[in-house]
């Protein structure tokens, strides 16, 4: 009875880990954190970031440069910075509907460099702006769509 319940046990435990294995790849195309991977390095990604933004009626209301300030610490990056990015005309809209939107307004776009190559990452703003109201996913759908043609435009 012993061997039965140990390969029994064996059994379900491969199961699990064979599941958990395939279910990984799945939850990670699934993401709501989109990447990109540009032809430029760090400084003319950042520079055609900027000029995308403000290309499709956006604006950089602030940054943070992550790695200027990591760099306190000790810790040393090839690049990294977080763009403050918004429109206030849609800003208007939606703090009228919800001023708790603040939480994701405006929505941070990052560039960072990594072995010699540039980034841009952001979370899908319909994602992050649902958890603040389902009243947004259509403001968050059109922001994905900006966002997406930004990072492209800043990558290319």
């Amino acid at each position: 009875m012993r061997h039965a319940t140990f390969r029994f046990r064996s059994v379900i435990a491969g199961l699990l880990v064979a599941g958990m294995a395939t279910a990984a790849p799945a939850f990670a195309q699934s993401s709501n954190f989109v990447k990109v991977e540009s032809h430029h390095g760090f400084g003319a990604t950042v520079s055609a970031l900027k000029k995308a933004v403000s290309s499709n009626m956006m604006m950089v209301m602030g940054n943070i440069n992550q790695g200027k300030v990591l760099s306190m610490s000790g810790l040393k990056l090839e690049g990294a910075e977080s763009f403050l990015v918004g429109n206030p005309a849609m800003g208007k809209v939606a703090f009228g509907m919800d001023p708790a939107v603040g939480v994701e307004l405006p929505a941070r776009i990052y560039v960072w460099s990594d072995h010699g190559k540039a980034y841009v990452g952001y979370f899908k703003p319909s994602s992050q702006l649902e958890q603040v109201s389902p009243g947004f996913a259509k403001m968050g759908g059109k922001m994905d769509m900006m966002f997406d043609i930004i990072a492209k435009a800043a990558t290319k």
